[in-house]
């Protein structure tokens, strides 16, 4: 995968620290980060998609793991400083 990508999902990363979102909503985390994703898959070339593709996903699993995978019915609270 390019620098460019291998930057890009490491700024997500750290862009998915809770201190970052609390006081916000799920929903403009998601918004943000589908956004955000969008834009990263953009800059890719074929060749890097599939590798792109897992890191991702990975970057996804740390989202699950933070408590911000949340129903529909949810998207509209705050995310508290207690996850």
């Amino acid at each position: 995968m390019r620098d460019d990508l291998t930057i890009a999902v490491g700024e997500l990363y750290q862009a998915i620290r809770h201190e970052h979102w609390q006081g916000k909503t799920y929903r403009q985390f998601w918004t943000w980060f589908n956004d955000r994703c969008i834009e990263i898959v953009g800059m890719a070339e074929t060749a890097d998609l599939d590798t792109l593709g897992i890191a991702l996903l990975e970057v996804r699993d740390a989202i699950e793991a933070g408590g911000y995978m949340v129903g529909s019915d949810r998207l509209d609270e705050t995310i508290d400083a207690e996850m």
